[in-house]
């Protein structure tokens, strides 16, 4: 019996040491999972320890606080509404598929009248052309004289044919021959004129269009593009039959497809208006609304799949898009191109989302500095955004070492390419993007090595030029918008005479800049009409003239 005691007192010992051991064990491997979360991988592979933000949400907090932004949502879009809207529609029924949705009756719509269609341009900027064409053609007549013509025509366009004054003090700025308008767009297309904050026409064009851009998102900020009204002799998209409105579309709404990198645009446009001029009368309450819808949609957008509201029939699984799963960043339906994303996080609009995000903080605390809830979330969005993208954004290229993703789903999937609307991961250094998980852009600069490679699938090389294209366009046509980009990213002499050369022969004698062309046959293009291309390339002019003058007087 006392041997039978004995050995089964050995056995239980034996098997405490083992379970011991097996504790031990998994200890070590959550150690390590943990430790190699916490440090990532370089581009050259070395391991370096991160910056870790500050994130005091759990996952379950991070869904509640998307859930409550639902809620203000809600609260702030009934609080701008007008007495004679009808209430807006947040669960799909099978005559309202895409939602949100507001209902729109012409009776009920008061229509702003055009006062001035710009076609006047203002002496500034006639004064500024004046200026960069002599010293475009001092350096070299020839060659001046066909560079004064495109930038006469590209920084004169978007002033010249598609802004309209409104006798509401806003103002209405198409994209070109789409008679539409677009948050992005429109943003990109006043840019340039920035440095003319002294012209009062300039500054009633850009606080206008600021005005117009918060009303238009009280119309729908899941909405990208906008009309003020129902065209004469419409298009079928302006006919408003029920096929239309199950698209989303009502009165002042074209476009129901949401593209987070349209609401980044209403903050950089603001921040950067506020910044030149200092003058804060255009950010008033309303603004504010606008800016905290804004905030809402982002936060709501971090859970996409389990909280938001969106619904658009031309996305699968239900109108919802593909599944996603949380990662700290906020989610979007559609790329700046137009096109649907693939995976839903995409990386270029979760950088510029973090980047205007710091900048709306900065002014929120000038102007509004009691909105202290307001400020806590666009920190800790920005924290889960910049954490996000390090966690998720970034795979290791067998050939070019650690480089951002274009898009991923947070689960595992990721789509490795970069394509030319900004934003781009091309632009990112464009929009000044930094992250305290990259102080030194090793990761820009390995993943620009990717995307300007033929190992990017929308990058194409042909007779006349090379660059990257897009899903939005055909095959083996590059888009000059990132040609510009190369040169606003890289300051190089000899990236900037590429540069220059590609341009120069992108525009098949029309002097303007298109959205695309066949890189084998410039005269084969798409959109002779493009004013966001034409204002992009001014500003390059703008921003390298002393290199342009250069190239023009020597190397041409």
């Amino acid at each position: 019996m006392s041997i039978l005691f004995k050995s089964t007192r050995t056995w239980m010992r034996h098997t405490r040491l083992e379970v011991i051991g097996v504790m031990i064990l998994i200890s070590l491997l959550i150690n390590i999972f943990s430790i190699h979360r916490i440090f990532q991988c370089s581009s050259t592979d070395e391991i370096k320890p991160l910056t870790i933000i500050n994130s005091n949400y759990s996952p379950i907090s991070t869904i509640e606080r998307s859930k409550k932004a639902l809620e203000n949502l809600k609260s702030l879009l009934k609080s701008v509404m007008s007495p004679n809207d009808q209430p807006w529609i947040w669960l799909p029924t099978k005559d309202y598929p895409s939602v949100p949705y507001q209902p729109t009756s012409i009776s009920n719509q008061h229509i702003p009248k055009p006062i001035h269609t710009n076609t006047i341009v203002p002496q500034s900027v006639k004064d500024e052309i004046n200026r960069v064409c002599q010293r475009l053609t001092e350096a070299n007549k020839i060659g001046g004289e066909i560079w004064c013509k495109l930038f006469t025509k590209c920084y004169a366009d978007t002033l010249a044919t598609t802004t309209t004054l409104l006798d509401d003090n806003t103002s209405y700025i198409i994209t070109g021959d789409i008679d539409l308008m677009w948050l992005r767009d429109s943003s990109a297309q006043v840019h340039q004129y920035m440095t003319l904050s002294d012209d009062k026409d300039i500054q009633n064009i850009i606080e206008g269009l600021i005005r117009r851009q918060t009303q238009f998102i009280f119309f729908d900020p899941y909405a990208s593009s906008f009309r003020l009204t129902l065209r004469p002799n419409p298009p079928s998209d302006d006919s408003l039959e029920s096929n239309h409105i199950q698209k989303g579309r009502n009165i002042h709404v074209a476009m129901h497809n949401y593209e987070l990198d349209s609401l980044c645009y209403y903050l950089r446009l603001s921040y950067t208006w506020w910044k030149q001029t200092t003058r804060d009368n255009v950010f008033n309450h309303q603004w504010l609304i606008a800016v905290s819808i804004i905030i809402q949609v982002m936060i709501i957008e971090q859970h996409h799949s389990e909280i938001s509201p969106y619904r658009y029939t031309e996305l699968g699984n239900n109108y919802q898009g593909s599944r996603v799963s949380y990662t700290g960043m906020t989610w979007s339906a559609f790329r700046p191109s137009d096109d649907q994303t693939q995976f839903g996080y995409l990386i270029p609009s979760n950088m510029m989302a973090s980047v205007v995000l710091k900048q709306i903080n900065e002014m929120i605390k000038k102007i509004f500095p009691e909105q202290t809830e307001l400020l806590k979330q666009i920190d800790q969005l920005r924290a889960d955004i910049l954490s996000g993208i390090n966690t998720y954004g970034i795979v290791k290229h067998e050939k070019y070492g650690q480089i951002y993703a274009y898009e991923t789903d947070g689960f595992s999937q990721t789509l490795l390419i970069d394509d030319a609307n900004v934003p781009s991961l091309l632009s990112a250094a464009y929009f000044n993007f930094k992250t305290p998980y990259d102080p030194h852009d090793e990761l820009i600069t390995s993943t620009r090595k990717f995307i300007l490679s033929k190992d990017n699938p929308l990058f194409y090389e042909g007779q006349h030029a090379n660059g990257i294209g897009s899903h939005h366009t055909q095959s083996h046509y590059v888009w000059p918008m990132s040609i510009i980009m190369e040169g606003l990213t890289n300051h190089s002499e000899k990236n900037l005479d590429s540069v220059w050369k590609r341009l120069e022969a992108s525009h098949a004698e029309t002097f303007a800049m298109h959205e695309s062309f066949n890189v084998n046959n410039p005269k084969e293009f798409s959109r002779a009409w493009f004013a966001w291309v034409n204002s992009l390339f001014a500003e390059l002019v703008l921003v390298h003239l002393d290199k342009l003058e250069n190239w023009l007087q020597y190397r041409r």
